[in-house]
This record gives C-alpha cells, sequence and structure tokens, in this order.
C-alpha cells in the first residue's frame, strides 16, 4: 500500500492535469473499496451510546489493511517451526513449541515498536512519501501498537506455559520454577511491567476516553510511553536486541528536533492579536519569511501565557497583506482559555506572544481539476477558504464552488475579511446557509459578510451580493449539490470536505455514489476535523 500510495502521488506530481476518467475497473475498486466506510455510511461521525460517543469506523481500504496485517502476524507466529524435541533442553513438544512461540512473538513485538513511534510522530516522512493524512497514520499508529501489546502477551502467556511444563516434568513445581525463571529477575519483572503498562495504553486509546477526556488522556498517554521504554530497554538489554528501542527512541528524538526547528524557523519573538467573534478566537500573526504554508496546510500554535508547552492545531489563512490568520473555536483546554482571557478585556482584543510550528499537512491538488466543490461546516471554513483564496488570487479559470454551513450569523466574521475578497471576483460561486438564526433576525447579505454598510458606495453593494449568497434556517443537500456537480461537470471534479462529521460523511457518501458518473475523473479530499 505505501508503494501503490507512492507511485499515485508521484504521478500527481508528474501529471498536474487529470481529466481524463477512470476505467470501469478502477472505478468500481473506488467505489467500493476506497471511498466507503467500513459498514454503512458512517465513518467521521462517531458511533453513539446514547449520548456517548463511543468509536468511529474506518475506511473500507483502511480496514481491508488492518486484517491482512493481523493475519499475516498470526500465521508468522505460528508457522516453520522446527520442532526435534524431545532432547536434552526441550522435554516434550509442548515445551519446546512454547518456547519458539515466545520468543517469535517477543521478538516480532520489539520490531514494531520503531513503527509505533514513526506513525505518531508530526513529522512522519512517510506523509511526504505516500500522501497520507496524519489521520490515517493516527489509525495504522493505533494498529502497530495494539497488534505490538498482543504479541506481548503471547510473549508472556507462552513462557509462563513453558516454565510450568518445565517444572512440572522437573518435579520442581510449577510456580516454583516460574518464580524462579521470571519473577525473581528483574529483567523479566520489567518484562511483566512492559505488558501491563502496554495493555493500560490499549485501554486509554479507545476513542470512547481519548475523544471525551483528550488532554488528560495525552499527558497519561505520554507518561506511559515513557515508563514502558524504560521497561522495555531493561527487559531486553541482555538479549542484545535494544537496536529495536534505540531506534524508536532516534525517530522520537528526530520529530521534536524538527519541531524546534520549525518553531525557530517561524520565529521566537511573535505577536499574535487576538480578537474575539461570539464563541471563536481570531488570531492575527506575521512569522518570519521562512513561514510559508501551502493552501490547506495548519500549523500548531503555542501561547505562552497559557501553558507554553501545550498545542493545537489549526489551519492557515492568509490575508492580503501578508498576514497568517488562524480562527479558534471556543472548546475545553487551550482554546477555551484564550477565548475567556480574551472576552474579559473590554475591547475584545489582546496582544501575546506565541510559537508557531508548522507548516503541516499536504495541500490537495485541486489545481489539476476543472470543477473544484469546497464544503465548510463551521471552523472548517478556515481551511476550505484558503483554497478559495488561492484560487482566486492566481486567476484560475476553473469552476469553483464554495459552500459553508453555519450556525449563527455572528460567525460570519470568523471570515468577513476573506468574503469580501472573494466577493469582488465571479470567479467563485459562495453559498452560505446559515442553520440556527431568527428570521426576525436577519440583516442584509452585505452587512453579514462585514464587506459593506450605509457608508458603503453602491456599486461595491451590489457587487458583493451578486456573488454571495445567504439562506437562513436551511440546511444544504450534500447528496443533490454533490449530484448536480458531477453530472454538470464538463471535466474532472474535485469535493473537497473540512467539517463536523456529520457533514463530512455526506460529502463522502454523495461522491461515492456519484463517482462514476461524470465526464471526467470524479475524487474526494477530506480534511478530517478532529485528530481524537
Amino acid at each position: 500500500m505505501l508503494v501503490i500510495s507512492f507511485l499515485r502521488l508521484l504521478s500527481v506530481r508528474i501529471y498536474p492535469k487529470k481529466g481524463r476518467k477512470p476505467n470501469g475497473f478502477i472505478t468500481a475498486i473506488r467505489k467500493k473499496l476506497i471511498l466507503p466506510a467500513v459498514f454503512g455510511k458512517t465513518h467521521i461521525q462517531p458511533i453513539k451510546w446514547g449520548n456517548l460517543d463511543v468509536f468511529v469506523l474506518p475506511l473500507r481500504w483502511q480496514t481491508i489493511v488492518m486484517a491482512v496485517f493481523w493475519i499475516l502476524d498470526v500465521i508468522l507466529l505460528f508457522v516453520d517451526m522446527q520442532i526435534n524435541a524431545p532432547n536434552e533442553v526441550y522435554y516434550t513438544t509442548a515445551i519446546e513449541r512454547s518456547r519458539f512461540i515466545a520468543d517469535r512473538a517477543g521478538i516480532m513485538a520489539l520490531c514494531l515498536w520503531p513503527v509505533v513511534f514513526l506513525f505518531g510522530t508530526r513529522n512522519n516522512i512517510l506523509q511526504y512519501i505516500t500522501g497520507w493524512s496524519f489521520e490515517t497514520f493516527n489509525v495504522f499508529h493505533r494498529l502497530a501498537g495494539r497488534t505490538m501489546v498482543m504479541n506481548g502477551c503471547v510473549h508472556g502467556i507462552a513462557f509462563t506455559f513453558y516454565y510450568r511444563k518445565q517444572g512440572t516434568h522437573l518435579g520442581n513445581g510449577a510456580y516454583e520454577t516460574f518464580y524462579k525463571g521470571v519473577l525473581q529477575d528483574l529483567e523479566d519483572r520489567l518484562g511483566v511491567v512492559a505488558i501491563s503498562i502496554g495493555g493500560a495504553i490499549v485501554i486509554t486509546s479507545f476513542y470512547v476516553i481519548r475523544h471525551n477526556f483528550y488532554e488528560t488522556f495525552r499527558l497519561f498517554h505520554l507518561s506511559l510511553v515513557i515508563i514502558i521504554t524504560y521497561s522495555i530497554y531493561h527487559h531486553v538489554k541482555d538479549q542484545q536486541y535494544t537496536q529495536y528501542v534505540y531506534t524508536a527512541i532516534a525517530v522520537w528524538a528526530f520529530d521534536w528536533l524538527i519541531r524546534i526547528c520549525k518553531i525557530a524557523a517561524s520565529g521566537l519573538h511573535i505577536k499574535a492579536s487576538m480578537v474575539v467573534h461570539g464563541d471563536a478566537t481570531y488570531l492575527t500573526v506575521k512569522p518570519s519569511i521562512h513561514f510559508k504554508p501551502s493552501p490547506g496546510q495548519y500549523a500548531f500554535i503555542y501561547v505562552l501565557r497559557h501553558n507554553f508547552w501545550e498545542s493545537h492545531p489549526f489551519s492557515i489563512m492568509k490575508s492580503r497583506n501578508g498576514e497568517y490568520v488562524f480562527v479558534a473555536k471556543a472548546h475545553e483546554g487551550m482554546t477555551g482559555k484564550i477565548h475567556k482571557s480574551v472576552s474579559r478585556n473590554e475591547d475584545r482584543n489582546e496582544v501575546v506572544r506565541v510559537w508557531i510550528e508548522g507548516p503541516y499537512g499536504d495541500s490537495f491538488p485541486i489545481a489539476r481539476y476543472e470543477t473544484v466543490l469546497l464544503v465548510a461546516g463551521g471552523i472548517g471554513i478556515t481551511a476550505m477558504m484558503s483554497y478559495a483564496l488561492d484560487l482566486k488570487r492566481r486567476g484560475s479559470d476553473q469552476h469553483v464552488i464554495l459552500y459553508w454551513v453555519v450556525r449563527n450569523k455572528i460567525s460570519l466574521n470568523w471570515v468577513k475579511d476573506q468574503l469580501d475578497e472573494l466577493s469582488s471576483s465571479n470567479l467563485i460561486d459562495i453559498n452560505i446557509f446559515v442553520t440556527n438564526e431568527d428570521i426576525d433576525e436577519k440583516i442584509s447579505d452585505t452587512e453579514d459578510t462585514g464587506s459593506g454598510s450605509a457608508s458603503d458606495d453602491e456599486k461595491d453593494n451590489t457587487r458583493v451580493q451578486k456573488s454571495l449568497e445567504i439562506k437562513y434556517n436551511q440546511r444544504p443537500d450534500m447528496n443533490g449539490v454533490i449530484a448536480d456537480t458531477v453530472t454538470n461537470a464538463n471535466g474532472s471534479v474535485a469535493v473537497v470536505s473540512c467539517g463536523p462529521g456529520t457533514l463530512a460523511d455526506a460529502c463522502r457518501n454523495a461522491t461515492t455514489e456519484n463517482v462514476d458518473r461524470g465526464v471526467g475523473r470524479v475524487d474526494y479530499f477530506e480534511d478530517a476535523f478532529s485528530w481524537a
């Protein structure tokens, strides 16, 4: 899969335009295996138990990869064992087989440790080779970690069986032999600790825990990883398998080195102007000239006044004057703290020192398509707006359509300057749906965007209202929107979404249904709304 993804990404770089529709077999593979969720039509939207978010379903192709990986792991644990018992070392076939399984499971678990680290880092080189998102590698990070713990459990169970059977055969007592062989030795006791800590990591990494208690999960996860790394190192150092631990630590150290370099390159003395708009905080910064993000990328923001070690990812927008804009919707943790801090000021404005770590993420190759449909929900407009602004500023001749679904009209202030800039051109069709607004409180479209007032000239008002449509107390039918876009397009179509799970899943499902109905290629790109 890594090689296939690399070749696909290479073709994108070599052939920037892609309008030809794939053959029927490739289209069927994409429709049945690549695009849909494993079951039903839910992927980003969590499966609930009552009001509790319990788990999310992976994509179908991810599930196939995981199933094949687990099957191969189980096969490699038990096949091709050269059993020679009874002999002077192994008195029975069961004793020899259990020892071989124990050794093999332990080595296979160790081999996965560097992979677990690599797939979980922000600066994973495989992201640039394959084009896979951080969210996709997070899926395989958990797969590798849980497989490693599973192999560790097999390692421990097989060794327990080995020592007990050995003791029973020699007449020394099963428990006494196990105690002398394992529990009396510090290195082996640390092996038991490592397996126990691994189990705790797996349990606490379930979606229901990490999503609902994310900040606690992060602290707990990091602490347990440090403990298990220490335990594994001392457990294997006498068997000369420490190279796997050193490799894992090297991957972690390299990631942090790159992260520190990115912070330094962006500037260590950056000031951010923060303004509160409704339930979100608007951050405007001007990093150093070395900070050059592409559309759709994101960066981690450290607000030094509020827990300088804590960071959160935010999509990047670039203003006309060269400044970069981040919009942070208030939740628990850092975003809630900065929102409360700025809200306490009389002018709801504050200037603070920040660090910027980034940019991260890949920029979707939407310049290759004749028609581009950008769909945003809530704060997801920041990612979609970066694409729209880039296309507008380059004077693209593509047909670009932007849909934004937002709860309240006050949220339009998040991107009022950007909407004003887009409205100055007929390049992009803008459709905004305000879903939770009293019809009696409507204001004119020009006022909503912040692009006009009674003092503005009539020409500007007409221009803005013509290219931007706002509907109240409505939601777009994404199935109909995407179906119409695909069937009416004259060539290839890119559907890009960023927003809550219900909206993202609706876009994915509609694109999957219509992937074979256009005259050109139809592709779907998803900017995951949450990492948890």
